[in-house]
C-alpha cells in the first residue's frame, strides 16, 4: 500500500509539474481572439457523452473522442482543445473503473493527453496546417498527421508503460490495427463536424450529433446483444462439459473455473449448505485452487449468509457497498462482487461467490446466465453423485467400504499386463486374514464381528503404500496389490502391517456380553506374500501363491505371522 501510495505521489508531483504550468502558458500566449462560448460548452458536452457512449468492440470500449477535440482546435486553437481534452479526461475517468485508484488513473491519463495535444498539434503546424482554414486538401492532409500522431504517440507511451510495469503486452496486434483503421473513419467525421461549423454554426452539433450517438446506441446494444448470445452458448458448452463428468470433485472444479473465467472473476468461492450453515468447499483465486480458513457462516452473516437468508441474488459494484457486511476473509484489491443462492427443487444446496478487483464488473442480466449455469451445475453433481454410488456399489464392499473380490481380480490382471509390458518391474500381493475370526463372532456376536470388520478395513487403508490398493477378498480375508513393490519389500511392508495389527484395540460393544457396555479387544492376522515374476507370470496363479502361503506357511505354522511362497 505504501508503494501505490509513492506512485501516486510521483505521479501527481509529475502533473503539477506540467500540466497547471502549461495550460497558463498556453492560455497567456495562444489564447484564441474570439470564443463561441455555446460552441466551448457543447463541444465539452459532446466530449463527455463520447466517453460516456463508447463504440465497443469484443467487449472493449474504444473512446472516439477525437471526432470532437479536433474540430474544436481547427476552429479555436490549443487552448480549447486542451480543455475540451482535460475534461473528457475527467470524464472517462470518473465513468470506468480500473485497477488502479481514481486519482492515480487521472493523473496518468491527463499528463498523456496533454503532451498528446501538444505533439499532434506540433505535427499539425509542422504538416502545413491554418486553424480556420476551409482549403480542403490542406486541412486534410495536416488532420490526418493529427490523428495519425496522436494515435501512434498514444499507443507507444501506452507499449512503454506496460514494459515499466512488468505487463506482458506485444506492439502489434489486430486491436492496435484497427485503432489505426478508426483514424480513416473518424477523419471523415471529424471534418465534416468542423466544416459544418464553419458553414451553419452551432446546427452542425444536431446534424452530427444525434446521428453518431444514434449509431453508438445501436453499437451498444447490438454489442450486448452479442455478448448475452455468446454467453448463452458458452453456457450450454459448459453445461455438456459438466454433465460428461463422473465424479462430484471433478463436476466442482470444473465449475468453479468455467465460471470464474466466463465472468472475468478473480475471486470465486463456492459455498455448501447444509442446516443452515455455509461451509466454505473451494476457494478459486487468480486462476488457482487455493486453500484458506474460513469460519462457518450462519443465516445472515457475511455476503454470502445474507444470500442464504433472503434466498436472492447480491450485486455489490465497489468495495465501499459492502465491506461492512462482509466476514473474516476479504483480499485487499476486491472490489465489485457477484453472490447468488444455487437451488434444487426450491432448496438452497450452496451459495456462489465471484468478485473482481475491478469496480461495476457485474451486470444485472448475468443472472440470468448464471442461473442457467446453476441449473447445470446441480443436475451434474446429482448425476455424478449416483454415478458414483453406482460404482461404488459395482466395486466396493458394501460392509467394509474396500474394493470388492470383482475389482480386484480385474486390477490385478491390469497391473500383470503392465508388468508384461514393463511398465513396472514387480507386482507383488499380500493376502491377510483374521486369526480366530469365528471366536470373536461366536464370543461377542455376529455384529460385533462386523465391526471389527469394518474398522480393521479403516486400518488396513491408513497403512497402504503409495501407488497400491487394498480390497477385500472375502469373509475375514483381505488383498494388498503392490505395484513396483518386490518380493522381499511385499514380506517386510506384511511384517510390520502384521505388528501394527496386533498392537492396535479394537472397541466394540457386544451384543453378547451383558450390559453392553464398549469393550477393547485385539486380533493377530497371518498373512501370505506372493510376487510376479520371481513366483509366476499368472495373474490368478500369483493369488493362488499368496493364498497357499498363507495357509501352509502361517496358519499352519501357528498363526500370527508372514509367510512367503516357495516354489
Amino acid at each position: 500500500m505504501m508503494v501505490a501510495n509513492r506512485s501516486t505521489i510521483r505521479y501527481s508531483v509529475l502533473w503539477l509539474l506540467t500540466v497547471p504550468p502549461g495550460l497558463v502558458y498556453i492560455f497567456f500566449n495562444y489564447s484564441p481572439v474570439q470564443v463561441n462560448w455555446m460552441h466551448i460548452a457543447l463541444f465539452i458536452l459532446f466530449g463527455s457523452l463520447t466517453a460516456y457512449y463508447p463504440i465497443v468492440r469484443n467487449g472493449t470500449p474504444m473512446f472516439l473522442v477525437l471526432w470532437v477535440t479536433v474540430p474544436a482546435f481547427l476552429m479555436y486553437g490549443l487552448l480549447i482543445e486542451l480543455v475540451v481534452m482535460q475534461i473528457t479526461v475527467i470524464a472517462v475517468t470518473l465513468i470506468f473503473p480500473g485497477k488502479q485508484p481514481l486519482i492515480r488513473r487521472f493523473f496518468i491519463n491527463s499528463t498523456l493527453f496533454f503532451f498528446l495535444s501538444i505533439i499532434a498539434a506540433l505535427v499539425f503546424y509542422l504538416a502545413g496546417g491554418e486553424l480556420g482554414s476551409v482549403n480542403l486538401w490542406p486541412v486534410i492532409i495536416a488532420t490526418f498527421c493529427y490523428h495519425f500522431v496522436h494515435t501512434v504517440f498514444n499507443d507507444i507511451v501506452l507499449k512503454l508503460f506496460a514494459v515499466y510495469k512488468g505487463i506482458d503486452s506485444k506492439f502489434y496486434s489486430k486491436d492496435i490495427l484497427v485503432n489505426y483503421i478508426m483514424i480513416l473513419a473518424i477523419l471523415p467525421l471529424s471534418l465534416t463536424f468542423y466544416y459544418l461549423l464553419q458553414f451553419i454554426g452551432t446546427g452542425a452539433f444536431l446534424l452530427l450529433g444525434i446521428p453518431y450517438f444514434f449509431i453508438t446506441l445501436i453499437n451498444r446494444l447490438y454489442n450486448n446483444s452479442e455478448r448475452i448470445n455468446n454467453q448463452l452458448r458458452q453456457a450450454g458448452d459448459i453445461g455438456h462439459g459438466l454433465s460428461e463428468l463422473l465424479t462430484e470433485k471433478d463436476v466442482i472444479d470444473k465449475f468453479v473455473m468455467n465460471v470464474s473465467d466466463m465472468f472475468n472473476a478473480e475471486f470465486t468461492y463456492l459455498f455448501d449448505h447444509q442446516d443452515g450453515w455455509l461451509e466454505l468447499v473451494r476457494t478459486y483465486e487468480h486462476e488457482k485452487f487455493i486453500d484458506i480458513d474460513f469460519a462457518l457462516l450462519s443465516a445472515g452473516q457475511g455476503i454470502a449468509g445474507l444470500v442464504l437468508e433472503r434466498n436472492k441474488p447480491i450485486i455489490y459494484s465497489e468495495r465501499k457497498e459492502w465491506e461492512a457486511v462482509s466476514r473474516d476473509y476479504t483480499p485487499d484489491d476486491m472490489q465489485s462482487v457477484l453472490c447468488v443462492p444455487i437451488s434444487r427443487n426450491k432448496e438452497i444446496e450452496a451459495v456462489l461467490f465471484l468478485a473482481s478487483d475491478k469496480k461495476s464488473s457485474f451486470d444485472g442480466y448475468q443472472l440470468k446466465i448464471l442461473d442457467i449455469l446453476c441449473s447445470y451445475f446441480t443436475v451434474s453433481v446429482e448425476k455424478a453423485r449416483y454415478m458414483q454410488e453406482a460404482v461404488i456399489k459395482n466395486e466396493r464392499c458394501a460392509l467394509t467400504k474396500l474394493y470388492n473380490y470383482k475389482y480386484l481380480e480385474e486390477r490385478l490382471m491390469h497391473e500383470m499386463d503392465r508388468l508384461r509390458n514393463e511398465e513396472i518391474n514387480n507386482l507383488s500381493v499380500v493376502l491377510l486374514d483374521i486369526d480366530y475370526f469365528k471366536q470373536v463372532n461366536d464370543t461377542y456376536g455376529h455384529q460385533s464381528g462386523n465391526d471389527i470388520l469394518y474398522m480393521l478395513a479403516r486400518k488396513l487403508e491408513a497403512e497402504l503404500p503409495a501407488g497400491g490398493i487394498v480390497g477385500r477378498y472375502g469373509g475375514e480375508e483381505f488383498v494388498y496389490i503392490l505395484p513396483g513393490v518386490s518380493k522381499a519389500e511385499a514380506a517386510e511392508f506384511a511384517e510390520n502391517l502384521r505388528v501394527a495389527i496386533a498392537g492396535h484395540d479394537f472397541t466394540i460393544t457386544p451384543d453378547l456380553v451383558e450390559g453392553k457396555h464398549p469393550l477393547r479387544i485385539t486380533i493377530t492376522s497371518s498373512m501370505g506374500v506372493s510376487s510376479a515374476p520371481a513366483d509366476t507370470d499368472e495373474a490368478m496363479t500369483l493369488l493362488r501363491n499368496a493364498d497357499r502361503a498363507l495357509y501352509l506357511g502361517a496358519k499352519q505354522a501357528g498363526r500370527n505371522r508372514v509367510a512367503e511362497y516357495v516354489k
